[in-house]
């Protein structure tokens, strides 16, 4: 600080002059002046008390500075102390350096006054203090330092809040996939679940089953395997009466059922579709037999099942297979002869079981090749017309004629009882009935044309084509293609056809009706006889089936049921057709009880159309 100060004075007086201490004390003071600005921050004063003498006049008052200043005489050694002090309420900054006599000129001017050789280079002979009030700049930096402190809080903490929000995204992001994959692996699980088991009772389906009766014939070495298929009886009349939800209870009761019946021999259960079930078993201590299954799952039938405060009592019928009684050991030949053991227990009646066995296999056969051959004898118009004569019964004159359908499959004549069932399960039976009534109508329409004869004309219509569809139109593009009168034609439906779909059976012959076309209830009194649909609908003709006259003049309970039944036919205002009337007998007994027209082979057997032309002939001439 004074070295300016003193090379400034020897510039001027030349090297080797006394500089008098005022000169330090002046650099000192111009320092302090400049340092102790109102506007500077820190203030900082700088002093040069002197020891032991009074440099440049001055003395330290502070007892511990003097005795700092004291220590650095004593001790050459020493250099500089830096020390903070908290004073009268103030931070001081202090440091205290000892003045050493380094030029000689500084040594001259204090020996000089205080007198021959005092000092000498090198010696202490005071210190210089320095000190600064650090308190304003303390508070600002501690101001700062707190304004930092929440700037920097605030920061930190939208930092941290938008650090959050970005994790909170990104978690929700992540949790959004693990849910997606989850779903999709759900989905995926579900999904293959599907594509092996029954959505409704979670039985294995069709694919499924095969699968592992043929893994189960693997392990069995191809013995041993039995096959059950199990088919609900009246499972549509459940439907209709208590409705669908009824229908699916009773499912998923039955599934349960035979699922603890298969388990007790390592076995499974599948629904092969609708109300049809198919179990795949080993033989061992408790099926023993293919009679044993039988018996076991009609015994799983006897329990009713509850739905909705109605007891349903379950049926089926059965068809069971032993691997051991068929030719090839394998899935798709086992189940052929399941089925065809299914088959014959629904032709022998409702509610048991038949097994495979020489006699099913050939008629299995037969049914086989029927189905294989019967679309070509549709398709080529091999399926022939016979006509059985209606007869009025007072007059004895010709009604009408009853179609039916004929054919011989190579040099074999197939009877309608046994091909009409198999074109109804292989969805031939459309083609079937119009193919019959196309030709009938032909015939009819033609034989009026040339004849002039006005003849009647009934077929059945099987109850498929009721649920199919489109019937109405393809019977009215007969009558339009063979120009029959929609009068001359009576369509024939039976009691089984007419209660379980009456809806759609209701909907086609009232369609029909309009157009001028006749409706008969056929086979009355075998199936449902259900009186309300004779009220609701209103039948132009009800036919009373051979059953009712067979012993009609033997049999008084029989006679009495006859009448009975003709005079609410013919309360109804519906016209009675007794068929069957084989004996002039029965013919007098059915007329004088009210009967009005009659069929049978007292009148005729079935003809074919070129005997129906000589037939008629015959009629004409007796007439005549």
């Amino acid at each position: 600080m004074t070295d300016s100060f003193v090379s400034t004075f020897t510039d001027a007086r030349g090297d080797g002059a006394p500089v008098p201490a005022t000169f330090r004390r002046m650099g000192i003071e111009h320092f302090t002046a400049s340092k102790t600005d109102e506007s500077s921050v820190i203030g900082t004063t700088v002093r040069m008390p002197g020891l032991p003498g009074l440099e440049m006049q001055t003395r330290e008052q502070d007892p511990r500075l003097r005795r700092i200043i004291q220590g650095f005489v004593n001790n050459a050694e020493l250099s500089q102390l830096h020390e903070h002090r908290i004073e009268n309420g103030r931070l001081i900054g202090r440091t205290i350096y000892p003045s050493i006599a380094y030029q000689e000129s500084c040594v001259t001017c204090h020996n000089a006054r205080f007198g021959e050789g005092t000092y000498q280079i090198g010696d202490v002979m005071g210190a210089y203090v320095v000190e600064s009030d650090l308190t304003a700049i303390t508070t600002r930096q501690g101001y700062y330092a707190i304004a930092a402190f929440i700037a920097a809080f605030f920061v930190f903490r939208a930092l941290a809040s938008r650090e959050r929000n970005r994790m909170s995204n990104v978690l929700n992001g992540l949790r959004a996939r693990v849910r997606l994959e989850q779903q999709k692996t759900a989905a995926e699980a579900q999904a293959k679940f599907l594509m092996s088991h029954d959505a409704l009772t979670g039985l294995a389906n069709r694919s499924m089953f095969r699968d592992h009766v043929q893994q189960t014939l693997n392990e069995q070495l191809g013995s041993g395997v039995m096959i059950a298929l199990v088919d609900m009886d009246e499972f549509k009349a459940i439907n209709d009466t208590l409705g669908h939800a009824a229908g699916d209870a009773l499912l998923v009761a039955v599934a349960q059922r035979l699922t603890r019946l298969a388990d007790t021999a390592d076995g499974l259960v599948s629904r092969l579709g609708g109300d049809e079930f198919a179990l795949v078993l080993r033989q061992n201590d408790v099926f023993m037999s293919p009679a044993e299954v039988g018996r076991c799952v009609l015994a799983a039938f006897e329990e009713t099942v509850l739905f909705e405060g109605n007891a349903i009592q379950p049926q089926c019928s059965i068809g069971v297979a032993l691997v051991d009684d068929i030719e090839q050991a394998s899935p798709t030949e086992l189940l052929k002869a399941a089925d065809a053991a299914l088959y014959a227990a629904k032709a022998a009646g409702r509610n048991l079981f038949q097994i495979y066995d020489e006699k099913i296999r050939i008629s299995a056969g037969r049914r086989t090749k029927i189905a294989a051959e019967l679309p070509g004898a549709i398709a080529n118009h091999q399926i022939r017309v016979a006509l059985q004569p209606k007869v009025c019964l007072s007059e004895g004159r010709l009604f009408g004629f009853e179609a039916l359908a004929r054919w011989k499959m190579g040099d074999e004549e197939i009877g309608p009882a046994e091909f009409i069932p198999i074109a109804e399960e292989i969805g031939l039976i459309r083609l079937l009935d119009l193919e019959v009534l196309r030709t009938a109508a032909s015939f009819v329409a033609d034989i009026e044309a040339t004849s002039g004869l006005q003849i009647g004309l009934s077929t059945n219509i099987s109850a498929q084509n009721f649920r199919l569809g489109g019937l109405t139109e393809a019977v009215l593009d007969i009558l339009t293609e063979t120009r029959l009168p929609a009068q001359r034609l009576t369509i024939e439906v039976t009691e089984s056809t007419a209660v379980e779909n009456w809806a759609a059976v209701k909907d086609v012959l009232t369609a029909l009706r309009r157009h001028g076309v006749r409706i008969s209830l056929d086979d009355f009194g075998t199936g449902y006889s259900s009186l309300s649909y004779l009220r609701l609908f209103g039948f132009e003709e009800i036919k009373i089936d051979r059953e009712f006259i067979t012993d009609i003049s033997e049999d008084d309970e029989t006679l009495f049921l006859f009448e009975s039944i003709v005079e609410m036919a013919t309360g109804l205002g519906s016209t009675v057709v007794v068929e069957g009337i084989e004996t002039p007998q029965q013919a007098a007994i059915v007329a004088e009880k009210g009967a009005q027209i009659g069929q049978g082979y007292l009148y005729s057997k079935p003809m074919e159309l070129d005997a129906v032309r000589t037939y008629l002939r015959q009629q004409t001439t007796a007439v005549a």
